[in-house]
């Protein structure tokens, strides 16, 4: 089994770090996510994020999704969100009302080492610019215990398709671990390359991304 993750991280870092010489700078994606459950089915959700580039120097966007959760069964479950975003254009911050629809599939392959597989589709609405973008984001991991602290090494891929445009035009790879504090609380530390395409060619950025996950 050891060998098979061993073998699994080979990869996904081979995989995400093919463009390493990325065209733009390094960034730090600082994600944190509130879970506020109102019954077994029901919850509220609250999740801030602060991203800076320039190195991680300087902060270029904000935004809070404030969504609800709903658990149709075992695996499924749908989540709509109101998105509020300031982004940082020049010397110029420009605010932006999103709104996003999720529909989200887990199965845990308990015959098969006890990998998770998730994915996530989203439809994605941004009010000011009149766009609508469809994302699918994909993700395999796999939990195991050290002493008391169980940590889950993952590997995601999630492209972005812009309706207007009518193709890709942004890819979010990442490789990371998030490891289980307390029963309530999580965090999570991976890398990303980001890559968009504007209408010429791809560029890439280096992303470090963490996650503080906090639940009611």
């Amino acid at each position: 089994m050891r060998k098979v993750l061993f073998a699994i991280a080979i990869f996904a870092t081979l995989y995400v770090t093919q463009y390493a010489s990325a065209e733009r700078d390094w960034e730090y994606w600082s994600q944190e996510s509130f879970f506020f459950p109102v019954n077994k089915r029901l919850s509220f959700l609250m999740l801030p994020e602060w991203r800076f580039k320039e190195d991680m120097h300087n902060v270029y966007l904000f935004k809070l999704e404030n969504g609800l959760a709903f658990k149709i069964n075992e695996f499924l479950e749908v989540a709509p969100y109101y998105v509020y975003q300031e982004k940082k254009s020049g010397a110029i911050w420009d605010r932006a009302d999103l709104v996003y629809f999720d529909t989200s599939l887990k199965l845990e392959l308990k015959n098969l080492w006890g990998i998770k597989l998730s994915n996530r589709v989203r439809y994605q609405y941004d009010f000011d610019k009149d766009k609508t973008t469809f994302r699918n984001a994909a993700k395999v991991s796999r939990s195991f215990n050290v002493g008391k602290l169980k940590i889950s090494p993952y590997f995601s891929e999630e492209p972005f398709y812009d309706a207007k445009l009518e193709r890709i035009t942004e890819h979010r790879t990442a490789a990371g671990f998030s490891f289980e504090l307390t029963k309530n609380v999580s965090f999570g530390l991976g890398y990303m390359l980001n890559s968009k395409k504007g209408t010429s060619k791809w560029t890439y950025a280096n992303v470090l991304v963490s996650n503080l996950g906090i639940k009611f």
